[in-house]
């Protein structure tokens, strides 16, 4: 938790989960990150209304974007393949808002799994909709251990934001997605690796702080000390 009690802990606006109905979950290990980490993680609930998300943006001091379901091809200018997964409409709307208010203001931006391709594709990227029948690899992207246990590595590129951040080219991660970033967005650079080449981090150049993993620390920080700086870095920066 928040040991600082003179100042108060940042203000982490959640983006998660939003079915047809508009309800809106959440799982707890991220919450369970953030307040880890030094922040006050707040569940967003669903609008389409531009002045109620103005007001979220100005409530929060930064922005957690979850995984989950694959984000509409069409919002790429795509049809979606056969192998393209289940979508949820109000929860794309409702994030590309966010995103685009919260980028706006230049506040910090943390993107895990399909909070980092919602990024990507907000910034005018594209995404690979089905690793297993477009990009076959060694790698199981899709990992059958236990989801807080790590399946395979990645490599962070010297000269990037993580690996200043890691002091090291080798960070331990865990793999829950069939989807990956194919053509990066504006201003966006590549700061990690696979060792089959699929995009598991990546960047802003110009703004205060963005910055999108394709694995899920959120489910290693609380054993993993490289995991957990991903969460410290990004409330830090919330923080100034």
């Amino acid at each position: 938790m928040y040991s600082d009690a003179k100042k108060a802990a940042p203000t982490i606006g959640l983006l998660t989960a939003i079915d047809a109905a508009g309800t809106v979950t959440a799982l707890r290990a991220y919450a369970d990150a953030i307040l880890l980490g030094g922040g006050l993680p707040l569940i967003l609930p669903y609008t389409a209304e531009p002045a109620v998300i103005a007001q979220y943006v100005a409530l929060c001091d930064g922005f957690c974007f979850t995984g989950g379901a694959d984000i509409d091809p069409a919002h790429y200018g795509e049809q979606a393949s056969p192998a393209c997964g289940d979508v949820q409409p109000l929860r794309d709307e409702m994030e590309l808002a966010v995103f685009r208010a919260a980028f706006r203001a230049d506040k910090p931006l943390l993107g895990i799994c399909r909070g980092a391709q919602l990024f990507n594709v907000a910034l005018g990227g594209t995404l690979i909709q089905d690793l297993p029948s477009e990009c076959p690899s060694p790698i199981p992207h899709r990992q059958t251990e236990e989801k807080f246990a790590p399946s395979h590595e990645v490599y962070a590129l010297p000269d990037t934001p993580l690996h200043a951040l890691m002091g090291t080219e080798r960070i331990t991660a865990n793999s829950f997605h069939h989807q990956a970033v194919k053509a990066l967005g504006c201003d966006l650079a590549v700061m990690a690796y696979a060792d089959d080449g699929v995009i598991e981090g990546f960047y802003h150049t110009k703004t205060r702080y963005l910055r999108a993993y394709q694995w899920h620390p959120e489910r290693l920080c609380d054993t993993n000390a490289h995991n957990r700086l991903v969460f410290d870095d990004f409330i830090r920066h919330c923080g100034k």
